[in-house]
């Protein structure tokens, strides 16, 4: 199993879970015997550990804490540590034989398997706790098993077991099933019952010295004292205390864990929702950046066209004018050769004049300074109206110039990328007649027409394409 650590977090990793039998063994009487005799106790207490010690290893178990005369080991399997349990009790029992009765110290044993938190080397959490509580309850001598264990071994070993019914635990949350492991027949039982097992040598004397005390006789076990019992009981509740403070403790780090990975993921969100709102308005500005600057281009090649015009339109005023006096010149010779001779060519002078096709000279003068009235810059847009869209138009910017009664504007079709015109007349009774060339979305040209009328320095004027489409405009002067 990885550890499980935030980015950046320098402290030490989360505690591993795993399933594990947990057996916790205590000896009945210790604080009695220590003040009878401490050395005496010591070297008694001594010598039971390495019996189970020799047993622990024979049986895979492992000790994971011991404080004082408690014992708390580890197995991989609940059938493994039932017989080691036994085997202990039984050795123990042979050992006891043979020491005066009272030097002879009995250990109860509580079995449970459940889930545990490995902290180093030690093992925390509820199941040990309840090992350590079911413990309290066996005999001296004996053996006490949690429900969760008889699961297990259940139909798989030879054993007397008895039913000791749901018994309820201080600091345990639920009622525990339990159950009792005391006759030392069932020792027996075991060791006939594993016959595979290469023990060694030690395990067949102990199997010898527990043949011999069977057929010897049987033993009681020590009447547990009421003192005892309490010192016992004030003892694992400290450890229980300790174990509920660890517990704790360790889900106040795992908290403060989760709360700081939170505030990272939302740090993160965070930055990650400015950083794509910076992106999308550097891409609109790149956007509105193209546009005008493309709007621009459109403008300054309007205006050159537009320039362009107003000088061909110039020479082309020039142009009539000179004909226009040309012509009048002549007529003027023709009247004044006419009034010199014969009333004859005298009264064909309006003719030839006519015949000239010369305008009155005052009246021309009278339309150029009507015409010019209208000049200008007219800012405004062309609109189309979008098919099956009511009253949707899609509009753009062409801005028009208006110079002795000719129109011209020109725009920038961004679908087709080429220019589309207006091309018109200003009447000095202020009609406007309009012809327009542009572009289909597919790239072929089209045109249409326009017709409307100036008024207060605004031109209005609509018509169609050559599609049907109908097109509207409207500009109004700038000054």
């Amino acid at each position: 199993m990885q550890d499980e650590t935030l980015p950046g977090d320098d402290r030490r990793p989360m505690l591993e879970r795993r399933l594990a039998t947990i057996m916790m063994a205590d000896v009945a009487g210790y604080s009695l015997m220590m003040g009878e005799d401490e050395e005496r106790t010591v070297q008694t207490l001594t010598g039971h550990r390495e019996i189970f010690d020799a047993l622990l290893g024979l049986h895979r178990g492992r000790i994971f804490n011991t404080a004082g005369d408690a014992i708390l080991a580890e197995f991989p399997s609940a059938v493994q540590a039932v017989r080691c349990a036994t085997e202990i009790q039984a050795a123990l029992r042979t050992r006891n034989e043979h020491l005066p009765v009272e030097q002879r110290m009995w250990f109860r044993i509580g079995i449970n398997l459940g889930d545990v938190i490995v902290q180093g080397g030690d093992l925390l959490g509820d199941g040990v706790n309840v090992a350590a509580r079911i413990q309290t309850i066996a005999e001296p001598g004996g053996i006490c098993i949690s429900g969760s264990v008889y699961d297990q071994i259940q139909n798989k070993l030879s054993l007397r077991i008895t039913l000791m019914g749901e018994r309820s635990f201080k600091n345990i949350a639920q009622p525990i099933r339990t159950f009792s492991i005391v006759d030392a027949d069932d020792a027996a039982e075991l060791v006939a019952a594993a016959p595979e097992r290469k023990m060694g040598k030690k395990v067949a004397v102990v199997a010898a010295a527990l043949a011999a005390l069977i057929i010897a006789a049987g033993t009681g076990y020590w009447i547990y004292r009421d003192s005892e019992a309490r010192r016992t009981d004030e003892i694992r509740r400290t450890v229980a205390a300790e174990h509920q403070a660890a517990e704790a403790a360790e889900a106040e780090r795992k908290a403060n864990e989760e709360k700081l990975a939170a505030e990272a993921r939302q740090h993160q969100a965070a930055e990650a929702e400015r950083k794509a709102n910076e992106e999308k308005l550097a891409a609109e500005a790149r956007q509105r950046q193209a546009k005008l600057e493309a709007e621009a281009q459109a403008a300054k090649e309007a205006l050159q066209r537009a320039e362009a015009e107003k000088k061909r339109l110039d020479q082309e005023l020039k142009r009539v004018t000179a004909e226009r006096r040309t012509a009048a010149s002549a007529a003027q010779e023709t009247v004044t050769g006419a009034a010199q001779g014969s009333p004859g060519v005298q009264a064909k002078a309006p003719e030839a004049q006519r015949a000239a096709n010369v305008p009155d000279a005052s009246q021309g003068t009278k339309d150029v300074k009507v015409l010019n009235r209208f000049d200008g810059t007219y800012n405004g847009r062309l609109c189309n109206a979008v098919p099956g869209g009511g009253t949707e138009k899609k509009c753009w910017f062409a801005p028009l110039k208006v110079e002795h009664g000719k129109l011209l504007a020109t725009w920038s079709s961004q679908a087709v990328g080429k220019s589309g015109y207006v091309k018109g007349t200003l009447s000095p009774d202020g009609t406007v007649s309009i012809t327009l060339e542009g572009w289909r979305p597919n790239g072929t040209p089209t045109d249409g027409t326009m017709t409307g009328t100036w008024n207060d320095d605004m031109i209005s004027a609509s018509g169609t394409w050559a599609s049907g489409l109908r097109v509207t405009g409207t500009w109004r002067r700038g000054f």
